[in-house]
């Protein structure tokens, strides 16, 4: 269902498609990575692409990043799967490791490298065969959701080491990175330190939010996300790095315009009515499409340079905008939900949500144009 382009005739492509799509501008990929590896200083770059790329496309991401990182990480054996089958050489790291002993020799002889969260791994490594590629062990420093405590740390990175071709890497995850100021990361990076003295071996803890703001989370390897894709990894938008250019942006086409006269209603429930004379666009794009529901009466998207409120409730196919304040629109007008002109936080935001969940709900019936 997902189609993308190399860009090589972004006029042509801008012609020709019709109803919504999701434009992934690969050279602001590469200059977000660019800075995130500046960020990284002496440490070793891993560019997270889970999801999709957060719903960005791997087989369009992962080439453009491929010269400007040391290494990928995935969420689960079909990512990594598909990241190998583009990035012969790199590292790739599994987050959520393996959960079956079956799964280890597809681990193996794609070279992944898991991510070991709990004992049941470790006695399925012991029993059949090791990680070839080299692993990881996961701590928890307070997140509370996977990982060895503290004191069962060393014990289980020994017994790793037994385990593997090569010295597993120690890493743990913050709990609220996107709130530089709160204790909590202060006291997690304490506890990961302290764990980490122990062993010499390559650490990580850095996502996109430490990567920015806390610089002693950095140690060996930092795992940046979001901020790949130009959005900003911090609860407070105005926040971090000011040079990161949106990746991704998400638009369709006005396929109708009416004009409305006092007193009418738009969409299901009829939730949305004039009061005066307004001019209403009908979009071809809806909650099929990932743009979310909640949105009807709440948000705007950008015509012509301008706001238009989001008016009614969205169905699956299409929603409608209120144009009156954006002079003449047409049938085939480009329509901006997300992207250049508006930010994705912005629009997470009115949906009572975070960015990341707002990239990955983009449908897969929505294709994904690489340019640049």
């Amino acid at each position: 269902m997902t189609s993308q382009s190399d860009g090589s005739s972004a006029g042509t492509v801008a012609e020709t498609w019709d109803r919504v799509r999701a434009t992934v501008d690969l050279g602001a990929l590469r200059r977000n990575a660019a800075l995130a590896r500046r960020l990284a200083g002496e440490a070793s770059l891993c560019a997270v692409v889970k999801s999709d790329a957060y719903g960005h496309g791997i087989r369009s991401v992962v080439p453009a990043l491929m010269p400007l990182v040391d290494s990928f990480a995935v969420a689960t054996l079909e990512e990594g799967e598909a990241v190998r089958a583009i990035a012969r050489e790199h590292a790739i790291v599994v987050f959520s490791g393996f959960n079956h002993p079956a799964q280890l020799p597809r681990f193996n002889s794609l070279r992944l490298q898991p991510v070991i969260h709990q004992p049941g791994q470790l006695s399925w490594l012991r029993d059949h065969g090791g990680a070839a590629a080299g692993c990881w062990l996961k701590v928890d420093t307070g997140m509370n959701r996977l990982g060895f405590s503290m004191e069962q740390a060393g014990s289980a990175f020994r017994a790793l080491a037994g385990c593997c071709d090569e010295k597993p890497g120690l890493m743990s995850h913050f709990a609220v990175a996107d709130t530089p100021d709160h204790p909590m990361n202060a006291e997690q990076l304490s506890r990961f330190l302290e764990v980490s003295r122990c062993f010499d071996t390559t650490c990580s803890m850095a996502n996109s939010a430490a990567l920015a703001s806390l610089v002693d989370s950095r140690l060996g390897m930092v795992r940046p996300g979001l901020m790949l894709y130009g959005i900003t990894p911090f609860a407070d938008p105005s926040r971090g790095p000011v040079e990161l250019s949106p990746v991704m942006r998400f638009e369709s086409r006005i396929a109708a315009v009416k004009d409305l006269s006092p007193g009418s209603t738009v969409g299901y429930g009829a939730t949305w009515h004039t009061e005066t004379v307004r001019h209403m666009a009908i979009v071809g794009a809806g909650y099929g499409d990932g743009y979310p529901r909640a949105i009807g009466n709440r948000g705007h998207a950008i015509v012509s340079g301008k706001q238009a409120p989001v008016i009614g409730r969205v169905s699956m196919d299409t929603l409608a905008l209120d144009v009156s304040e954006c002079g003449p629109v047409a049938v085939g007008d480009p329509v901006e939900f997300w992207g250049t002109h508006l930010n994705a936080a912005t629009v997470a935001a009115w949906d009572g949500t975070i960015p990341y969940e707002l990239l990955c709900r983009v449908s897969s019936r929505v294709p994904r144009v690489a340019v640049n």
